[in-house]
């Protein structure tokens, strides 16, 4: 799988970021860990799904910038 950085909250280290893969209409998202066991039973995940946490201004500045 090719992936490419398509917008991060910070210039180094670990933080949100949304990842483009190549030849997809989907995007990877990397997000701070949802571990509210309250939450997640609302949510109702399957097994194979799981949730991050991502800031509201790193989904704009995609849309912004890759989708516009």
């Amino acid at each position: 799988m090719t992936i490419k950085q398509l917008a991060s909250e910070c210039d180094e280290g670990p933080c949100p970021t949304v990842w483009g893969m190549a030849e997809s209409e989907n995007v990877l998202v990397q997000g701070f860990k949802v571990d509210d066991e309250e939450a997640l039973a609302t949510m109702q995940l399957p097994d194979n799904e799981t949730v991050v946490r991502v800031p509201i201004s790193l989904l704009l500045r995609v849309a912004r910038e890759h989708l516009a």
